[in-house]
């Protein structure tokens, strides 16, 4: 144990120190005006992903001035009804480059150039990469808004300092934790442990409580929930740093001041997911996955799960630390009573996490390449005809570890009988308790197949329903209210695959919001009066089509 001490430390106090020197101090000034309150932590815990970033608060409005961060020039912009919303890339002279997510509009030079890409690709949806001379911007430049779009759950603006990748600023991209660059930040507010389980080997977790000693098995890992806040931030907030001792020694320790954004979705593996899903409380384990690799893996003895002698007590110390080193500390003894639980057999196909998969059967085949899943582990495959679904009902799920797959895996479906529709309409659907989720499908000689990324229930489904067009803040026939005009658009399964809205014959933008399912026109300066056409077509992905026309008239 004294040796893996000196391991863990030395990892420790050479990571610290190589990023200290490594990141520039002082370059990047905050992007809002005032104090740094914040509604979300760098690297806090979420399903399928690693937070990338700070989410900074705005007051809960809608507008607030967004500056640039230091010199450079405007590298990228990003628009989409889901995700980050409206998003700025700005690339720096130091090679690093700032993103500001969740805007609402664009300021000056830059507003102009987006509008007019959007005009040209005729579509609010637009990725668009600018050469270095086209948008220069200086260090506290007004650059945009903040806003609420795309997948954001209430005003404010996201921000991070990446690294690397610039022609797509995504799969070869690094981000960092914004507060190790000497933004100014203020939290003298200590974190709080919220909950520890102990997780014993094939067994049920067991919650401490209050006590301060507890029996265990042989063999177990732990599980830590704890959150942290600070002045002017939300109260339940990410940690910087999870440290585990077993009799004073250091035995895990977790940090991330940076990560891959493609790699983001292996946080799956470090929490306990299901518990997560369930409550939102993001339980860190202890307990290494194989398959989980990248340099966010925690320091950890072995594969992090505690085997003691039977018979023997063991002092556990769990500390939570916030950014600026305030901490939170939980003590508690175990004494080692009785012998590890063994696992069920479970009925099944071994899958190799690091080997390729194939199962075929007559209705469903299902492939998955290697570290598809985190840890070897029994797939189930169930075939079975259930009402009222139109194709068998097919369960795919693992045995051990209830988590999504890192990957998309290709599944193939094949109806038993013919079901008497153009295969165009027909969607590989995700069966859940209120509804079927679609996949995007390609048919071929019989097999319908679809890149899916979850485990579950799965069938075919047939969408031959057209999307629906409810006009919100006018109605045909009748003089406006207003010129911003507001559409809500519609899908009962399939999903919208394009939208347009032409006005007296020409093209004209309709900004969607993914949340509210709304897509809204500014017509000032385009609308003329008297009468006017507003033309809204809607397809969605199983090529059904919703194409309506209204007499709106401006007096």
């Amino acid at each position: 144990m004294k040796r893996l001490l000196t391991i863990l430390l030395a990892f420790y106090f050479s990571f610290f120190t190589l990023t200290a020197q490594e990141l520039p101090q002082g370059y990047f000034r905050n992007p809002l005006d005032g104090d740094i309150g914040l509604s979300a932590t760098f690297a806090e815990f979420r399903a399928n992903h690693f937070h990338g970033g700070l989410d900074m608060r705005t007051g809960g409005a809608i507008g607030k001035p967004v500056y640039a961060a230091a010199d450079g020039y405007v590298a990228k912009v990003s628009i989409s009804p889901w995700g980050g919303g409206k998003i700025l890339y700005i690339k720096h002279p130091n090679g690093y480059t700032t993103v500001y997510m969740h805007l609402d509009s664009y300021a000056g030079e830059i507003g102009k150039a987006v509008l007019k890409e959007q005009y040209a690709q005729q579509s609010y949806s637009i990725t668009k990469l600018f050469a270095p001379n086209e948008l220069p911007v200086r260090k506290g430049q007004l650059v945009a808004r903040s806003g609420n779009t795309g997948g954001s759950g209430g005003p404010h603006l996201h921000f991070e300092i990446r690294s690397g990748g610039m022609e797509d600023l995504h799969t070869h991209s690094r981000t960092y934790n914004p507060l190790l660059f000497g933004i100014p930040y203020t939290d003298r507010i200590n974190p709080v442990i919220r909950g520890i389980k102990l997780y014993p080997v094939g067994g049920k977790p067991i919650e401490l409580g209050k006590e301060s000693t507890i029996s265990v098995p042989t063999e177990f890992y732990l599980g830590i929930y704890a959150t942290d806040a600070a002045e002017g931030s939300t109260l339940r907030n990410g940690l910087h740093r999870i440290e585990v001792h077993v009799d004073n020694q250091l035995a895990f320790m977790y940090t991330t001041d940076a990560f891959p954004v493609d790699s983001t979705r292996m946080v799956n593996a470090l929490i306990d997911y299901r518990r997560y899903i369930d409550t939102r409380q993001a339980y860190l384990l202890t307990r290494a996955l194989p398959g989980a690799e990248g340099e966010w893996i925690p320091v950890r003895q072995g594969d992090g799960i505690f085997r003691f002698e039977l018979g023997s007590k063991h002092k556990i110390q769990v500390r939570a630390y916030d950014i600026k080193d305030n901490i939170a500390e939980r003590t508690f003894t175990v004494n080692v009573d009785y012998e590890k639980t063994y696992c069920p057999v479970a009925i099944g196909t071994t899958v190799k996490y690091n080997a390729p998969l194939n199962i075929q059967q007559p209705a469903v085949i299902v492939q998955m390449s290697p570290y598809t899943l985190y840890d070897d582990d029994i797939l189930e495959v169930l075939d079975k005809e259930e009402a009222p679904y139109s194709a068998p009902l097919v369960t795919i799920r693992p045995t051990f570890n209830d988590i999504p797959p890192d990957k998309a895996y290709t599944l193939r479906l094949k109806p038993k009988a013919t079901l008497g529709v153009d295969p165009s309409k027909v969607v590989v659907a995700l069966v859940g308790a209120k509804k079927l989720s679609a996949y995007t499908t390609s048919y071929n000689d019989g097999w319908y197949t679809a890149q899916v990324r979850n485990f579950g229930q799965f069938t075919l489904a047939v969408d031959t329903i057209s999307p629906t067009v409810l006009p919100l803040n006018f109605s045909d026939g009748k003089s406006l209210k207003s010129t911003t005009l507001k559409v809500k658009i519609g899908d009962n399964l399939s999903g919208i695959q394009t939208y347009n809205c032409y006005l007296n014959g020409s093209w004209i933008l309709a900004e969607y919001d993914g949340k509210s399912a709304t897509l809204v026109i500014d017509a000032r300066g385009k609308i003329k009066g008297g009468a006017n056409k507003l033309r809204v077509a809607v397809v969605d992905a199983a090529g059904n089509v919703a194409d309506v026309t209204y007499i709106i008239r401006n007096s």
